[in-house]
């Protein structure tokens, strides 16, 4: 963008200096008519381009993001795209949250214990079923609210908190929740996985891993492989 800026300047430049030196040698010719005649004005050529007008399009062609970086609407159009990115997400999640309970509750043994890998299969099975609308948010949603439910029952002290035990039962090979992050959009996942660290955040206060190394190695490492 900043490239075509500066060309499309250039251009305009060389364009009003032109009609600029035109001008003034019409001017030169005029006043020095024979005779002290008064010299008959020049006829208007249709095809003549003033500088106001060269000057137009010279600044259209520097591209309305430049106009809208500058007027504030830039940042306006990111926001608008995150907000409606963010509603998606949350209505999803919404939606699927009963289902995402009932699988859970039906891998979840008497004494508490949560079945991870049994709802890891399930999650991915959903995950590829192109019947279901939102297939790749369903499953995640899933994952996500059975890591929570069942990490926050682990013995959480300082030194070892829940992101220490997601991320450890992650890199023992069981990477179907990245997985899934890797088929989604982008812009998609980020939110997701975003909103995945803060409610761990807000569940467990203890030290230990970060939210912000979690979420490096959720990406750098795990979504990579």
């Amino acid at each position: 963008m900043a490239v075509e800026g500066i060309n499309a300047f250039k251009n305009f430049s060389t364009t009003v200096n032109f009609h600029q030196s035109a001008n003034q040698r019409t001017n030169t010719t005029a006043n020095t008519g024979q005779g002290g005649h008064k010299p008959l004005p020049p006829k208007k050529n249709k095809n003549y381009t003033t500088p106001i007008v060269v000057g137009a399009v010279a600044l259209a062609a520097l591209g309305t993001g430049i106009y809208a970086h500058k007027t504030g609407k830039l940042g306006e159009v990111f926001s608008s795209k995150a907000q409606r990115l963010n509603k998606k997400i949350n209505d999803v999640i919404h939606k699927s949250m009963s289902k995402a309970n009932e699988v859970i509750a039906e891998n979840t043994a008497p004494n508490g214990m949560v079945d991870l890998p049994a709802i890891d299969a399930a999650a991915g099975l959903r995950s590829i079923d192109i019947t279901k609308a939102e297939r790749l948010h369903q499953a995640a949603t899933w994952l996500e609210e059975a890591y929570k439910n069942a990490y926050s029952r682990a013995q959480l002290s300082d030194g070892k908190n829940m992101f220490n035990y997601i991320h450890e039962y992650i890199k023992s090979g069981r990477t179907t929740l990245p997985e899934i992050y890797t088929k989604m959009p982008a812009e998609e996942a980020n939110i997701r996985i975003q909103k995945f660290a803060d409610d761990i955040k807000k569940m467990d206060g203890h030290n230990g891993m970060t939210s912000e190394s979690f979420i490096k190695d959720l990406k750098e490492v795990f979504m990579k492989k």
